[in-house]
């Protein structure tokens, strides 16, 4: 077969689950490279073959944790569920800082308070106007120089 993978009939029975031979070869160390990529594959995919390779191993098989190991998973946790909180009262007090910013923007309350009208000076155009006439100007030198260099060169 040209691409695939040859499973051998020991590793996995006629309903498609590990057999006790992979579960005791696992145990030893002794699968091949493909084979354990097969079966890790096959743990992830099928929980009826996962809960069989967890209980295929005794207590006295299994490592031992170093001393202090469960205190350390406990506080990591502690310190992540308090980062957390930090960060949920942090984003409050932004979306509170915001909130007040938006409202002193978007709204004349201020001159109310002051009981003064909001006078709004007209934008003054005239150097606007200035550099627009000069761009013109210049632009219709540049289009009266070209029609008279393109009527040279056809006479």
């Amino acid at each position: 077969m040209e691409g695939g993978v040859y499973v051998s009939c020991t590793l996995f029975n006629e309903n498609g689950h590990i057999t006790k031979i992979l579960i005791q070869r696992f145990k030893e160390g002794s699968l091949s490279d493909n084979e354990l990529v097969l079966m890790s594959e096959h743990i992830c995919l099928c929980d009826t073959c996962a809960d069989v390779l967890a209980d295929a191993f005794s207590n006295n098989e299994l490592a031992d944790a170093p001393l202090g190991f469960e205190q350390e998973v406990i506080g990591k946790i502690k310190k992540k569920k308090e980062s957390n909180t930090q960060f949920i009262f942090y984003s409050l007090r932004v979306i509170t800082a915001a909130s007040i910013a938006l409202i002193f923007v978007f709204s004349n309350s201020l001159n109310f308070i002051a009981n003064k009208p909001l006078d709004v000076n007209p934008i003054s155009l005239s150097s606007i106007n200035t550099i627009s006439a000069s761009l013109n100007s210049f632009s219709k030198k540049i289009i009266n120089m070209e029609v008279f260099d393109n009527e040279k060169g056809k006479k």
